[in-house]
Order: C-alpha cells, then structure tokens, then sequence
C-alpha cells in the first residue's frame, strides 16, 4: 500500500488566508513544504480520504487524477474535509465521460446529509444523480468491504454533534491507520484497534508540540503516547511507519525546524505532496 498526501494543513491552511502573524509572514517567505492546503489524501490509485475546498487545487498542481478515484472516505462533514458543493460537478453538463463512472462516497449521517442538501439545492434529485454519486452513510464499527480494502470505521474525538470516523483500512495484508480530526481515541476505540497490527498510522498533530489547548485535536505529546501504547500493545512494530499531519499556523509548524524534532520521537512530519509506501 501506499499513501499519498495532497493536503497537511488544518481548516485554515498554512500560511492561513488572512494572517499577519510572524509564522505566517515566514511560511509565505519560505514556500515549499511549508505551505500547507487543506486536508486530502489518497490510498494506492483509486481510494481518496476527504474532500477538502482545496481539492481542485490537488489536482492543478498536486497531480490528483480524480478521473482514477472510485472511492470517497469522508471522515466528517466540516468544510476542510468536504466540499460539498463540488461534487455537483461529476454530473454532466459539467463532466463527461468515454465510460461508465460513479464515485461510491462512504461517511457518517451527517455528511450523507450536506450531500443530499446540496443536490437538492442544485435542483437534483438524489435518484438523478445516484448515476454519479453513490451515497453509503456508515457508522462506528461497521466494517465495509470497499473494492479491494476493507475499511472499518471507527469513532473520533471531535465534533460531538457528529460521529466523526478515523479509518482502518487494509489491503494484501497490510493495514492504515487515519487517525485525524481526533483528540486522544476513546478506550472503546482503543480496544478495536487491538485486532490490528499496523505498518502504518497517521496522527493529528494540529497542535505540534503542544496539547490540550484545542480539545478536539490532539499535538506531538498525544502523538507520543499514542505510538508508546500501539508498541506495548503489539498492535505496531519498530518497523511502522508514525507520520504527524494536519498542522495549524498558531503552533509554527516550519516543516524545517518540526522534522527534526518529531524524528526524534519516531515521527514522520507530511508535507504536502508526500508519498509513503509501506
């Protein structure tokens, strides 16, 4: 398997849109991996986790090939992970294809919602479009078999006005961990994940060194004691890999000073743009 990551910033992006902050001012001048978009990911060729505003960007300058994804994982519905309103497109008369082509969107009540508002918003019936967009509302612990993975959601410590998913997924033997939007999992959580052994997890890291201070994301201390837990428990090895993302301007996440400091504590820092294989 292999992950690629298209976006590593927080809802606000780095540098953020607005911002005069001494961080921000550095991002903009430093460029490079330090810009961070919004969030998005892609598993392998054709599973893609979130659907953030900057999605389309992805593709101009990220090199998304949208036209290869079959799959949407949809972890909640905030904005930085799901534009709702540019899903409208994969209908004609703003796409067309040579072939047959839906995209099969999997995510909790609530994002199943924002996608059925929107279509009604565009004068589109759910039946309409189902042609292009398949809907499948999921919840905790129900585990789904999508194309060749099989992806079990479970609950993440955010938005309790919604039941925000992290994903295991597996293929071949191998399994993912997407651990964000979350602060630290639930014990219920914890106890799922211990039917896994896993070559890869990727963590909120929000608040780069710092914790507690936004209670639904976790920093580098959560992510530390995530990775001690998941070693003594047996559910990862020395050997997989521990990548920190979706970092917010506040905390200077300077991609240059952070990966020192997170290798140090047997972190890989994401930058956008980043390919993993495991």
């Amino acid at each position: 398997m292999k992950i690629h990551f298209y976006g590593t910033g927080a809802s606000e992006g780095v540098p953020a849109l607005f911002c005069e902050c001494e961080n921000c001012r550095r991002m903009r001048r430093l460029g490079g991996k330090n810009l961070r978009t919004r969030t998005g990911a892609k598993v392998d060729e054709e599973l893609l986790i979130d659907f953030s505003a900057d999605t389309y960007a992805h593709v101009l300058y990220g090199g998304l090939d949208l036209t290869k994804i079959n799959y949407l994982l949809v972890t909640h519905s905030h904005e930085d992970h799901l534009y709702s309103s540019d899903l409208m497109t994969l209908k004609p008369p703003m796409a067309f294809y040579e072939r047959e082509r839906s995209l099969a969107v999997y995510g909790n009540e609530k994002t199943a919602w924002k996608i059925r508002r929107e279509m009604e918003k565009y004068g589109r019936s759910p039946e309409e479009v189902s042609k292009y967009v398949r809907i499948h509302e999921i919840a905790p612990y129900e585990k789904q078999q999508i194309g060749e993975y099989e992806v079990i959601p479970l609950p993440a410590n955010h938005d309790k006005q919604e039941n925000c998913l992290i994903y295991v997924i597996g293929r071949g033997g191998k399994y993912l961990l997407y651990g964000h939007d979350t602060a630290m999992f639930a014990e219920e959580a914890w106890q799922a994940l211990k039917q896994y052994r896993f070559d890869c997890v990727i963590l909120d890291c929000t608040m780069v060194e710092e914790t507690g201070i936004f209670p639904e994301h976790m920093g580098l201390p959560d992510n530390i004691l995530i990775r001690e837990r998941m070693l003594k428990e047996h559910m990862a090895s020395e050997q997989t890999k521990f990548i920190a993302t979706h970092f917010t301007h506040i905390y200077n996440p300077e991609h240059e000073r952070i990966t020192p400091l997170f290798a140090e504590k047997g972190l890989i820092t994401a930058y956008d743009g980043m390919e993993v294989e495991f």
